[in-house]
């Protein structure tokens, strides 16, 4: 009987042990030095497939003081929200101007626009700025002005 006892009380123990929550780490915030910067989009793609190709380096962004803006056609803005490496790019508002050139760039923009309001996580990557979402991977690389 006491066999018995010692067998529950241990398989007890170990479904206790086994259930215990694993703390999720927090992730490391990226510094602001290396985000508060200009960037240009080089690599980009989403449900559709690759949307950059000719129009590399038409696309600008800036992260600075939880805003982001940036420039393809129209100037564009909004909030950024950054929590380790999740990211919330909200309130997006843009300029209503018309561009013919580079030929399909009010296409890529509206595409640009709909993609970065839906990015939900944010690294840099061998100095590369990366956003990412649910199928979209924006690849940016830093300049200086």
């Amino acid at each position: 009987m006491r066999k018995i006892l010692i067998g529950l009380v241990l398989a007890a123990s170990m479904g206790l042990v086994s259930g215990c929550a694993v703390p999720t780490p927090t992730p490391t915030p990226i510094p602001s030095e290396q985000l508060n910067r200009n960037w240009v989009l080089v690599s980009g793609t989403d449900n559709q497939g690759d949307w950059v190709k000719g129009s590399e380096g038409a696309t600008r962004l800036t992260i600075e003081n939880g805003q982001v803006s940036g420039q393809i056609c129209n100037s564009w803005g909004g909030d950024i929200d950054i929590e380790g490496s999740s990211v919330a790019i909200t309130s997006i508002f843009s300029t209503e101007m018309w561009c013919t050139e580079p030929d399909g760039i009010m296409d890529r923009e509206t595409r640009f626009l709909n993609n970065i309001s839906l990015v939900t996580t944010i690294e840099i990557v061998d100095g590369f700025l990366r956003l990412s979402g649910d199928g979209i991977n924006l690849k940016f690389a830093g300049y200086f002005d």
